[in-house]
């Protein structure tokens, strides 16, 4: 599942394409009803002022078109983006609007529908993917780019730069286009501006936790992401923890056998006895990668055996680096 599933284009009645907005289910009365997360440049603009006619979405090429209204409260207005007079108040105005569906809008066709959304969490450089509808590629134009930090013109944006010297900025026409986080198979936030000097390719987005401040509603979109894939660890990092573990008194003294035997029963009994030391703590650690839980099963037999030693901390460090993709908190069965 990708973005273009649930992203629509926002449009005015004459059909000109103004951004893009984001399907979400939101309860009411009772009932999930499909709403629209955008930005209120994109509906200031669509409308015609403010207060103006109505506005369109669209799911481009999918035969599906609805018209719809500014939701009364789910709105902040955009902060300025060329100067800004000390002391102006910016945490508000993050550019955000949320739209309902007229009644009588047409059913959702297969293949469409809304999307999930999650917290954008720390800015840690991950990839993420922006589907949006500049001028000539009124079917969508995907761009690419890397989730860095917060600021610019408002304190509530998170950064985004383009991943590749070629290939698609973010530009206009990717207003309020979902920012879509593939691993995690959530909306982490929509677009809100760009740079104006295009060879930058800096653009910013509005993160989903800002949105759900401004609009605490939101909160029933938001779903916990997908679990991660882990890669598995290389045959060298395996055996650098096995050279790690073999230097902890404790646990080098009888090849590790008796941090074999300090783990779960379902561990254990799937260890072999090896009659050298680094296959058989080899074989601890592929046991314990293999095993749901295996990661924390393992730190708590090395603790328990090494205590604070500066070798058991070493063995742990390299340990945690190797498994920082597992389930936090998943504890080994009995």
């Amino acid at each position: 599942m990708g973005p273009e599933r649930g992203q629509v284009r926002v449009l005015s009645t004459d059909g000109t394409v103004w951004g893009a907005g984001v399907l979400v289910a939101l309860t009411v009365s009772g009932r999930p009803t499909p709403h629209v997360l955008t930005c209120a440049h994109v509906v200031t603009a669509a409308m015609g002022g403010p207060t103006g006619g109505p506005l369109v979405v669209d799911l481009p090429g999918r035969a599906w078109s609805a018209t719809a209204h500014p939701v009364p409260g789910a709105w902040a207005p955009p902060p300025p983006l060329g100067a800004c007079a000390p002391g102006t108040p910016l945490a508000d105005r993050a550019d955000f609007a949320v739209l309902a569906l007229d009644a009588g809008h047409p059913r959702l066709g297969r293949g469409c529908g809304v999307l999930p959304l999650a917290p954008c969490g720390e800015p840690d450089g991950r990839a993420v993917a922006v589907v949006g509808y500049p001028r000539g590629a009124p079917a969508g134009l995907i761009a690419t780019a890397r989730v860095t930090g917060g600021g610019g013109p408002c304190p509530e944006w998170v950064q985004l730069d383009g991943l590749r010297t070629t290939g698609a900025p973010v530009e206009r026409g990717f207003s309020g286009a979902a920012v879509w986080d593939r691993p995690a198979g959530r909306v982490i936030g929509i677009v809100t501006a760009a740079a104006t000097e295009r060879a930058t390719k800096v653009a910013w987005m509005l993160p989903v936790e800002s949105a759900v401040r401004l609009w605490p509603a939101l909160s029933a979109a938001v779903r916990p992401p997908l679990p991660r894939p882990r890669t598995p660890p290389t045959v060298e990092a395996q055996y650098a923890l096995v050279d790690a573990l073999l230097d902890v008194p404790q646990i080098g003294y009888d090849s590790g056998r008796t941090l074999r035997d300090a783990l779960p029963a379902p561990l254990r009994r799937s260890i072999r006895d090896h009659p050298w030391p680094r296959q058989q703590l080899q074989a601890v650690i592929q046991a314990c990668l293999d095993h749901r839980g295996g990661h924390a099963a393992l730190r708590s037999a090395v603790r328990g055996l090494g205590g604070d030693a500066e070798s058991a901390t070493a063995a742990l460090d390299l340990l945690d680096r190797m498994c920082r993709t597992e389930e936090p908190g998943a504890e080994a069965g009995a």
